[in-house]
């Protein structure tokens, strides 16, 4: 069933040239999970975004731990050029990378929307930018034919759920760093912190 949906994408899309190289450049986003990195470096970076970065951070790391060290490893499902050949003539014709790894779940996907669930957690309506991104990432890999449709759905399953335990990850390290490291940063600067409830003996 699953390949003939790509199949019907195959046989309806894919002789619009401009829409595959559209497509194609969509799913470069999700190469190698470098936009979710990119985006977690350039959060990282500044104060006022840190925290978030953190969370997007926390989100990939389980990421790759469940998709790629577990379930690829685990499920090993075959990609769906095994059982349809015409899709390599296309992937020849627009230059689509063929990856060699599992099917079952798809990085992409997972990798944007960890990311996109991250931010969304922190930024609730302005992380929309980062969900349309991830929803038109995991499109692209259902149109390509890179992956089946359940490949893509577990994927975003997966992915989301990270995004969440990104979340409340971020949130603990943030606790564990302000009740324990930031006081004794805070001595070595020559900051002490005030106590609560204490009275001034002056």
């Amino acid at each position: 069933m699953e390949i003939q949906i790509l199949q019907w994408v195959d046989a309806t899309f894919h002789s619009q040239a401009w829409l595959n190289y559209i497509m194609k450049y969509i799913t470069y986003i999700g190469e190698f999970g470098a936009g979710a990195i990119i985006c977690a470096l350039v959060l990282l970076i500044f104060k006022k975004t840190r925290w978030a970065g953190v969370a997007v951070g926390c989100a990939l790391v389980f990421d790759v731990l469940i998709v790629n060290v577990i379930l690829k490893l685990t499920v090993n499902r075959a990609r769906p050029w095994t059982e349809c050949g015409t899709f390599v003539d296309f992937y020849n014709a627009f230059g689509v990378r063929q990856p060699t790894d599992s099917s079952f779940p798809s990085g992409h996907s997972a990798a944007l929307f960890a990311t996109a669930v991250a931010l969304t957690f922190r930024y609730r309506l302005k992380a929309l930018p980062a969900i349309i991104i991830a929803l038109l990432v995991a499109l692209s890999r259902i149109y390509l034919c890179l992956h089946y449709p359940t490949d893509v759905l577990g994927g975003v399953l997966i992915g989301s759920a990270c995004g969440v335990a990104g979340h409340f990850a971020a949130i603990g390290l943030k606790k564990l760093y302000e009740e324990k490291f930031k006081p004794i940063l805070q001595k070595r600067k020559g900051h002490v912190p005030e106590q609560s409830g204490e009275k001034s003996n002056e």
